[in-house]
């Protein structure tokens, strides 16, 4: 028997947010939509392995995974339940937006078996949503005013939202009082992830006008905060939801106690993560490997990505998810750079916590600059 983590790429959305880089489309047909579903589940019954495997957690990523309809997400289940053994304690994630949340989704979700829903939000900004293509305020609202309904009774669902430091036209303070703001009305949110806006600006007019949908306007950073401001945001943040009884387990997630995302702590332990669907990425028996973003080749079984993991990425990997979270155990320091180590926890970049070398609340943004100095 062989335990693994399933990722599910479903690459499908009402309309394509502005800053995603995800593979994701808009604006498809019903009748290629059941097409991928169709592919999608010839793909796992075609995954074979010697042993019986039982799956830990299954995701549900995209694009946007609540724009399938109920049929839809019973076949994958079907397909899935045919060829593996769900564990007793098996955590299955669906993202999903806000207009997507309604009681019928939400009662058959928890009818398939799914008991963990994470939330794009984003920010609570109308200006904000309307100019990054996200759902309008109202239906934020009435989203949560529907969660409150559904989580009246004792549910085996726990709830995740996602926010971004450095979008357009959120001032400073903005984020965290956005969340503030849901917290405080509703008490039934579990899990929180926030993000920062990654810099993608100052491309040629040409690319601008040709990838819209990956690099953001010019504009944004004209009216967003400074990134030197990012730092002193993510603390408030982070401090405030600290206050909440939400602990941070890796630089972007922040959970009560027992709701950590299952799925993704296997990613930062490198547990194997078997991946299906247009653009997924799994890692299995020792090959990380991804598939292409194009439906052409993801029909045609073409650009398949596979790379055999060494001694010496396995190391970095582990250094680097390390830091991303609890720290990294004494026995794997051997091999760094004691005198930048030294220097960063001198300085308060690093620090020894519980026996293991961590980051400090400032170090949080330049965790890529530590780890090319330590190597």
């Amino acid at each position: 028997m062989k335990n693994l983590n399933c990722y599910i790429h479903i690459p499908f959305c009402t309309s394509k947010c502005k800053y995603c880089r995800f593979a994701s489309f808009s604006g498809l047909s019903q009748l290629k939509v059941n097409n991928y579903v169709d592919f999608l589940c010839k793909e796992i019954n075609e995954f074979s392995y010697l042993k019986p495997i039982t799956l830990d957690t299954i995701y549900f990523g995209g694009g946007t995974p609540s724009a399938l309809n109920l049929k839809q997400f019973e076949k994958i289940f079907f397909t899935l339940k045919q060829k593996f053994t769900f564990s007793e304690k098996i955590e299955i994630n669906i993202e999903s937006t806000p207009e997507m949340i309604n009681l019928e989704n939400l009662n058959g979700w928890e009818k398939l078996g799914i008991n963990r829903i994470s939330i794009g939000i984003q920010s609570l900004n109308p200006k904000t949503l309307e100019e990054i293509a996200r759902s309008e305020k109202g239906d934020i609202l009435k989203c949560f005013e529907t969660l409150k309904i559904f989580f009246k009774k004792p549910k085996h669902i726990s709830l995740s939202i996602d926010f971004i430091i450095g979008l357009p036209f959120v001032k400073k303070g903005g984020v965290k009082k956005d969340i503030k703001y849901l917290l405080e009305k509703y008490d039934f949110v579990t899990h929180i992830s926030v993000y920062m806006l990654e810099e993608y600006y100052d491309v040629p007019e040409e690319i601008d006008s040709k990838f819209e949908n990956i690099v953001y306007p010019n504009s944004w950073r004209a009216n967003s905060i400074d990134e030197a401001d990012y730092s002193e945001e993510y603390l408030q943040i982070k401090n405030f939801l600290k206050e909440k009884g939400f602990e941070r387990y890796e630089i972007s997630n922040f959970s009560k106690s027992g709701f950590e995302c299952k799925h993704n702590k296997g990613y930062w332990n490198h547990k194997e993560n078997l991946a299906f669907g247009l653009g997924s990425h799994g890692f299995f028996e020792n090959i990380r490997f991804s598939k292409s973003e194009s439906f052409l080749d993801y029909y045609s079984k073409k650009n398949i990505s596979k790379e055999k993991i060494g001694k010496e990425e396995k190391f970095l990997e582990k250094i680097m998810f390390g830091l991303r979270t609890s720290g990294i155990e004494k026995k794997y320091l051997k091999n760094l750079n004691f005198e930048k180590i030294n220097y960063f926890c001198e300085n308060g970049y690093l620090q020894y916590k519980d026996d293991k070398l961590a980051l400090t609340d400032k170090s949080v943004l330049f965790l890529d600059y530590i780890l090319k100095e330590i190597f």
